[in-house]
This record gives C-alpha cells, sequence and structure tokens, in this order.
C-alpha cells in the first residue's frame, strides 16, 4: 500500500483546498451520522484525510480517534486541531491494519466517504 501513501502524501495540500463537491449531500450524510452518537462514545474514525468529519463529530462524543494512512493529511489536520482545539480528538497516522485497539473499547467506527477506495 506504500504507493497509496505517497498518492495522498502527493495531493494533500490540494484536496485540503478543495470545497466539497456536493454540500448538500455532504450535509446530509453528517446530519445522519451524528444521530447515532451519543455523548457517551468512543469513536474511531479511519480514512480521515485532512480531519474535517472529525472536527464536526468529535465535540458529540466522549472520545474521537481519526486514522489515515497519509501523513501530510494528518499534518493538515493536526494543524486544524491547533486553529480550533477539540479536547477529546486525537489525530494518528496509520494504516488501519496495523492500528491497534482493545477488543471491546470502541462503541462506533466510521468510515466516510471512502467507498472509492476499496
Amino acid at each position: 500500500m506504500d504507493y497509496s501513501v505517497g498518492f495522498w502524501n502527493r495531493i494533500a495540500k490540494r484536496y485540503a483546498k478543495k470545497p466539497v463537491a456536493d454540500e448538500a449531500t455532504y450535509q446530509k450524510k453528517l446530519a445522519i451520522t451524528e444521530r447515532y452518537l451519543l455523548p457517551r462514545m468512543k469513536v474511531l474514525e479511519f480514512g480521515c484525510g485532512t480531519g474535517s468529519t472529525a472536527m464536526i463529530h468529535a465535540p458529540l462524543v466522549e472520545e474521537y480517534v481519526a486514522i489515515d494512512v497519509s501523513p501530510q493529511m494528518i499534518a493538515i489536520a493536526e494543524q486544524k486541531l491547533v486553529d480550533k482545539p477539540v479536547d477529546n480528538l486525537n489525530f494518528k497516522q496509520a494504516p488501519l491494519e496495523e492500528f491497534r485497539v482493545a477488543d471491546g473499547s470502541l462503541d462506533a467506527v466510521l468510515a466516510m466517504s471512502i467507498l472509492h477506495l476499496l
């Protein structure tokens, strides 16, 4: 999967500057997802990209960890946290298959807008 990391690292800055292609659909997706999130939940989001969705969802739950394979995407996401802190949100660079969590430690796992990558 190294080719994928290189691709996302190369386009990260450009990707971060692009507006959401279909804002109405994105907002609908956020609203649907948020109906399932509860304040006591611990959530993992994989394929978080530059962290925009994580920044929106994290305040709704107890703990939110967002991962992405690309160090450049995570760097952009972490800068967003510097600009607008969200205390319960942590970004980590890791491929999903290598990211370890304790059994039963998560209440939800989110994968937003990644179907085209599978």
